[in-house]
């Protein structure tokens, strides 16, 4: 009986490390997202979580054939996952390029389609080794770029784009993700801090970690704010959901672990999501 337990412990942490790592979860992440966009607007086109999500598997994907560069002997456990099992990215980049097409296919819109282009050469740019190659190879060589290319790639995805596709200008929806992105992105920069190669120039490595976690704090709450005043969400509610958040974000320490960070800290915008989908009923 014992063993029968083990045997499917074993094989129900395996599923989740696959779930995890594979970045299915963080392309739910980007669902959620939309999704919260698309909700808070009362869109009434089709959504666009799914062309979103499945963007995400490819995007993700291809980062991963160019990862930064680390310091002599340090790699995360996810990469050392990802190194073991190498056609998985491969899998995950056709299957994310597969759906994605047949999204466009269904939504069939050409302005759309080169809206995304424009996104995705941010973002694919990113990583490229010989891009600004002498600095270290990517935008990311770039000292502290890092992190406004991921807010600036997010919120124009998930925030952004469902805006203007639904006939809102997009401003002040691209402005508070952008702010979200920068409080969750931080506390992964400052994990990283001592496995990072120094060509790589995080904003850790620029201001320190502890102002590092000082902007983050200040991103979320200026994210709280336009929540609230801008598209009038309860301010108790909001206030509470914000506060854990905020304890999430400064409780993270390196020796927590990745899956403290790929699930957790990337599962936040399901808990925004499950808000603002349960307020009509509270």
């Amino acid at each position: 009986m014992r063993r029968s337990f083990n045997i499917f412990t074993n094989n129900f942490i395996g599923f989740f490390r696959l779930f995890v790592y594979a970045n299915f979860w963080v392309a739910g992440a980007v669902y959620a997202l939309t999704k919260i966009t698309e909700n808070t607007l009362h869109t009434t086109k089709p959504s666009l979580a799914v062309l979103n999500a499945s963007g995400t598997l490819v995007v993700y994907g291809f980062a991963r054939y160019f990862e930064g560069p680390s310091l002599a002997g340090g790699k995360s456990k996810i990469s050392a996952w990802r190194t073991q099992m190498p056609n998985l990215t491969k899998l995950c980049i056709v299957g994310g390029a597969a759906f994605a097409g047949l999204e466009f296919f269904r939504i069939g819109s050409q302005s759309l389609f080169l809206n995304y282009l424009f996104g995705s050469s941010i973002a694919l740019l990113y990583p490229l080794p010989w891009v600004l190659k002498k600095k270290g190879g990517g935008l990311r060589s770039v000292p502290g770029l890092k992190l406004f290319i991921i807010s600036f790639v997010w919120a124009y995805i998930t925030a952004y784009l469902p805006a203007i596709w639904n006939g809102d200008n997009g401003l002040w929806s691209f402005i508070e993700r952008l702010f979200w992105t920068m409080a969750l992105t931080i506390p992964f920069d400052v994990r990283d801090v001592k496995l990072d190669s120094h060509s790589i120039k995080t904003l850790p490595h620029v201001i320190g970690t502890r102002n590092s976690i000082y902007i983050a704090h200040l991103a979320l709450w200026i994210s709280f704010s336009l929540q609230v005043i801008i598209f009038e969400m309860p301010l108790k509610p909001t206030f509470i959901l914000y506060l854990i958040f905020a304890t999430i974000i400064i409780i993270a320490r390196t020796e927590r672990g990745d899956l403290y960070y790929s699930f957790l800290i990337e599962g936040l915008p399901w808990l925004l999501f499950a808000l603002i989908a349960l307020l009509p009923y509270l």
